[in-house]
């Protein structure tokens, strides 16, 4: 079994440096966004994502070391394509971050005054911070070259944020009524425009 070409240099060095840039993001986010406690309304979903990419990741990274499996056609090209998706993924997901603006949280918080955001990435799909991540967790998968670790990736991250979305979902239309279900009906896409 030849070595994975994400764990071997210069390939390594870009690997880790797209890894680099995926968690300094999403830490920025944390930042600009401390809201404080998890209330209940959160149902674990916070976590469940943290397990989701967290797990999803060191698997990605790992299977290839230790289980022999099919490998991606092109290794070089979906190296590249994969590390290409994960800065796709982090730029959409700071766009959806900053069009939200204040109404943006990490936890699971709607008030009754908070207005539905249309505007941005939102056109097309009604979660999309949740649609770069999952688009960053695919292109980690991608870059190992490796159809197992893509495959752990993509569930992973659906099942995080499918989880979440799924929450979340169940609070705004609680908490916004008429207006988030009129959203919803134009904007028929949660996750992923054309297929869920």
């Amino acid at each position: 079994m030849s070595a994975p070409i994400f764990s071997a240099e210069p390939h390594l060095y870009v690997f880790v440096g797209a890894l680099a840039v995926w968690i300094v993001s999403d830490l920025s986010i944390a930042v600009r966004h401390r809201d404080g406690v998890v209330g209940p309304r959160d149902r674990g979903s916070k976590r469940v994502i943290g397990i989701a990419v967290s797990g999803g990741t060191a698997g990605a990274a790992l299977l290839p070391e230790l289980v022999a499996v099919p490998a991606l056609p092109r290794q070089r090209a979906a190296f590249w394509i994969g590390i290409g998706l994960v800065v796709l993924g982090v730029l959409f997901r700071q766009y959806a971050v900053r069009t939200l603006g204040e109404y943006f949280s990490l936890a699971v918080s709607v008030d009754e005054a908070d207005t539905v955001v249309t505007s941005g990435p939102y056109r097309w799909v009604r979660h999309p911070s949740y649609t770069g991540g999952l688009t960053t967790m695919v292109g980690i998968g991608v870059a190992t070259g490796n159809w197992l670790s893509l495959g752990v990736m993509a569930l992973a991250g659906v099942a995080g944020y499918g989880y979440r979305i799924h929450i979340e979902e169940r609070v705004l239309r609680e908490k916004l009524g008429a207006s988030y279900e009129a959203y919803a009906e134009r904007t028929r896409y949660r996750l992923v425009p054309g297929l869920w």
